[in-house]
């Protein structure tokens, strides 16, 4: 047996036989690796080849095939001379397998909706019949009581059995309505899929007698990705944090992903893996453009803010299903989890989510506040050993108590030892910060202005028993020799030079109230404006 494995990549060989004949054939997918951007499809097809060349067409592709992703190995007694991508623009398998479909469908619904029609119509003729009859026996003079009060019952009976009747076709018909207007909206969204061309990559193969070729095909797609998200649940602050490590897997490529392998792989093809160049880079002193003032066409609108929840929402205390089992596999650039559970995905953009992992991280907690921005005191937990999961920058979903308390991102990029988590606010701590009236001035000392700052930050514990409480807040700090910054008074608190900020560590008794003094002062010429609020 002669074997002919060969890695052909478009970009390198674009070689077309003239004279070789055509053979459609079938990729059978054996597995996709997902990228953050971009997909890796792998599949295999066979065929039987005759003497000579034959052009061997794998169809029914997506359209957003990277030419130059494109590798074939083959295996058999004969020879790749080549390798070409092709759109069809003539056949789509989505327009043939889910557009007839639909149309059924919508023609099987518009049938029911006229039968109910019908019958409604035939309601109301049988109710307009009750009504003439009644009008006309009421005006009859013959009638007993006893024969007046049955047919009145009568009456009743039937008036009302046929309006109930009426109201429950009726409904039906809405409901049948709305359906149809559903699967009319996706026929539209799915006959704009079908007006795509199809992908079609063409192996010239050469055989010198009969041959069977067995074809490896690989490429790489667009139009899909994933990325990560998590749920990480505190149950209180004495123990671990559990992380629910997911996968939410998205694809538009113009064909669905049935029942296939999945891979999940935090490699990025999309990006340049060349090393960056370093160019002069030039500086010179600025001079300011003088501004043109326009005089206004149209409208200014105030950006609206975006609040966040006010109210906790209570987590469901179902017990959780099993995870998919998972594998992952690590390389010296990248790591990729092995989902070992067939997945589909749709092709219609929405992400479809994977579990991927279920950890248990230690943590630490500690309270911290910056009441200058918010006098709020939040709950913080730090992950230690976060590194060695393999997590990815993404957005969480944060559970305290089985209380949801709001989202946060997970920001891995950031070379700490320790991952900090948000676990929300905290309302049995109250805080304060006034500024001190009597305690602020400014004055005018010889050429120079001295204003003076101080606060009064108050921290009370309502709970019943002791927190630990990191307090920042901040000095500014002076970009010109002209201006000097001093801190009077810091009541204990650490500061940082570089950054202007100071921290307070405190530990607070249960119904136990703190107070802080924060005075600073600030010298500046007095021919100049300093903004200190």
């Amino acid at each position: 047996m002669k074997i002919a494995a060969i890695t052909v990549v478009l970009a390198a060989l674009c070689i077309s036989v003239a004279n070789g004949q055509e053979k459609m054939i079938k990729s059978e997918i054996t597995q996709i690796t997902v990228f953050s951007e971009g997909a890796q499809i792998s599949g295999t097809s066979s065929a039987s080849l005759q003497p000579g060349t034959t052009d061997l067409v794998i169809g029914g592709l997506s359209p957003y095939i990277d030419p130059s992703s494109i590798q074939v190995t083959g295996e058999g007694n004969f020879m790749i001379l080549g390798v070409n991508l092709r759109n069809n623009y003539l056949e789509n398998p989505i327009e043939s397998k889910n557009v007839a479909d639909i149309k059924l469908r919508i023609e099987a619904l518009t049938s029911k909706i006229e039968d109910e029609k019908t019958a409604i119509d035939v309601l109301k003729e049988k109710e307009a019949f009750l009504k003439a009859n009644y009008n006309v026996s009421a005006g009859k003079t013959s009638l007993t009581t006893e024969q007046m009060k049955a047919f009145l019952d009568l009456f009743t009976t039937n008036t009302e059995a046929v309006k109930t009747n009426i109201l429950k076709r009726t409904r039906t018909v809405k409901e049948l309505e709305k359906e149809k207007l559903a699967l009319e909206n996706q026929l539209q969204t799915t006959l704009e899929k079908a007006s795509l061309p199809t992908g079609e990559i063409v192996v010239s193969a050469n055989a010198t007698g009969a041959a069977t070729a067995k074809l490896k095909v690989s490429y790489v797609v667009m139009q899909a990705g994933w990325y990560p998200s998590y749920d990480i649940r505190v149950d209180d602050i004495g123990g671990a944090a559990s992380i629910i490590y997911k996968a939410n897997i998205y694809q538009n490529t113009g064909l669905d992903w049935n029942d296939v392998k999945i891979s999940l792989s935090s490699s990025s093809p999309m990006t340049a893996g060349s090393l960056p160049v370093l160019y002069p880079w030039y500086i010179n002193f600025y001079t300011e453009r003088p501004r043109v003032m326009m005089r206004g066409v149209g409208s200014y609108k105030k950006a609206e803010s975006v609040t966040a929840m006010d109210e906790s929402v209570m987590a469901e205390e179902a017990m959780p299903s099993a995870a998919i089992p998972v594998s992952i596999n690590e390389s010296s650039t990248s790591f990729s989890f092995d989902v070992n559970v067939n997945q589909t995905i749709l092709c219609d953009g929405k992400p479809e989510v994977v579990e991927l992992q279920r950890l248990t991280a230690p943590a630490t907690y500690k309270y911290e506040a910056v009441p200058k921005n918010n006098t709020s005191a939040y709950l913080m937990g730090y992950l230690t050993d976060w590194n060695k999961y393999n997590l990815l920058p993404g957005t969480a979903n944060i559970y305290f108590s089985n209380t949801f308390t709001g989202t946060g991102q997970i920001n891995t990029a950031e070379l700490t030892d320790t991952l900090p988590v948000s676990l929300g606010a905290d309302k049995a701590i109250t805080i304060k910060r006034e500024k001190r009236v009597d305690y602020s001035s400014r004055k005018t000392i010889g050429l120079n202005v001295v204003e003076t700052r101080s606060f009064l930050i108050s921290v009370r514990n309502n709970k019943k028993q002791a927190v630990s409480l990191k307090l920042h807040d901040q000095l500014p700090i002076s970009q010109s020799s002209n201006i000097t910054v001093e801190a009077t008074e810091l009541s204990g608190g650490k500061q940082n030079d570089q950054t202007g900020e100071v921290i307070w560590d405190l530990s607070v008794a249960p119904q136990e109230t703190k107070n802080i003094v924060f005075t600073y002062s600030v010298k500046y010429p007095k021919n100049q404006k300093v903004i200190l609020e």
